[in-house]
């Protein structure tokens, strides 16, 4: 009679129904600890990158903006630009009304050119003028020299009277004679001093001549400055006048925002500025253009913002970053300068919101 199979080992044999739940429970808890596993890994991975790399997305991108101011008064006659327009360097913006400093400029040369004429007459007579000091200097010589003659005979004849042995009449002579000499003396040095003036008045000319030129180049520089160019590439901004306003000297017309150079300040958490150092390199993302990664450097970090609760500190101008966000106590933040290396200027506006992040070390 045929007998049935047995199983060649105990491996061949059925698993039973416990055996196999055990194994799918052993297999899950494999599974829920390489899961925790990777999760702490991935985090504290994240957490490294983040320490060693610090971001922030309390940043804004920010630009030089000068005011436009006129060096002259006037009535402006002429505006070349619109709100919001890009212009290069040189281009012209506005001009003032040029009529009274023309008229101020051909005054300037009219005078300048009195001054050259009178000037030019007395180089013509100056060696006339000073052969008349030295004529002049020569006649209040011998008036002195007669004068002094006088003098002594006087002196003479006066003690000889009291004996006789000059006359009265010969004193009275030699008196009148010293009046007369003194009177050519006075006379001589009159004519001297007259001589001495004319000549002298070519050296006051001569001297007045740099002033009047002065006057001459100030007066053209006045009306070049009718004329406002943009002093470096931008975009003007916050233009609210039209032509016919009057412009004053010192009185910002409108603002120009420089689009030359980029830059933009983060604000980053006091813990995180060890990791970062003047020449960091950094990426900078707009909000605005989240696709767009723009390259660059750290410039500086704040050394001072204004503490909580204070309503100032002197001098002036200290930054104060809020210590509250989102209603949540965080530590003190410093706003570090970043400088965009490759900015777009169809993508940067002031003041648009940014995401920084510090790449590591400065670079060597």
């Amino acid at each position: 009679m045929h007998q049935p199979a047995t199983p060649l080992n105990k491996q061949d044999a059925v698993t039973s129904p416990d055996d196999r739940a055990e194994q799918r429970k052993f297999v899950r808890k494999v599974v829920s600890v390489a899961i925790v596993a990777s999760a702490v890994l991935i985090t504290l991975y994240v957490w490294g990158t983040i320490e060693r790399h610090p971001r922030t997305d309390d940043a804004a991108a920010r630009a030089n903006v000068v005011g436009i101011v006129p060096r002259v008064r006037g009535q402006v006659v002429k505006l070349a630009v619109q709100d919001n327009q890009l212009v290069k360097e040189g281009d012209l913006l506005f001009e003032i009304d040029p009529d009274d400093y023309e008229l101020a400029l051909e005054k300037a040369k009219s005078a300048l050119a009195a001054l050259d004429e009178q000037i030019e007459i007395g180089r013509s007579q100056d060696e006339e003028l000073k052969f008349g000091v030295k004529a002049a200097e020569a006649a209040l010589a011998r008036a002195q020299a007669q004068e002094t003659q006088a003098n002594d005979t006087l002196h003479r004849l006066e003690p000889l009277l009291p004996k006789h042995f000059a006359t009265a009449e010969q004193v009275d002579e030699a008196r009148t004679k010293v009046a007369v000499a003194a009177q050519e003396v006075a006379a001589e040095e009159q004519k001297l001093n007259q001589a001495r003036a004319q000549l002298s008045q070519l050296q006051t000319l001569l001297a007045q001549r740099p002033g009047a030129v002065a006057a001459v180049k100030q007066a053209e520089l006045d009306l070049s400055y009718c004329k406002v160019t943009a002093p470096f590439a931008g975009r003007v901004i916050n233009l609210n006048i039209s032509g016919g306003a009057y412009a004053s000297i010192g009185m910002p017309v409108f603002s120009l925002l420089d689009t030359t150079k980029w830059y933009v300040v983060a604000n980053f958490r006091e813990a995180e500025l060890r990791h970062m150092a003047p020449g960091s390199p950094a990426t900078v993302y707009l909000v605005s253009a989240p696709n767009q990664r723009f390259r660059g450097k750290v410039q500086g970090i704040g050394w001072a913002v204004k503490p909580e609760g204070e309503i100032d500190l002197p001098p002036a101008g200290v930054p104060y970053v809020k210590r509250e966000l989102n209603w949540v106590r965080v530590a003190q933040r410093f706003p570090v300068r970043i400088e965009v290396e490759n900015p777009d200027v169809n993508l940067f506006r002031m003041g648009a919101s940014a995401v920084a992040i510090i790449k590591g070390p400065p670079r060597k």
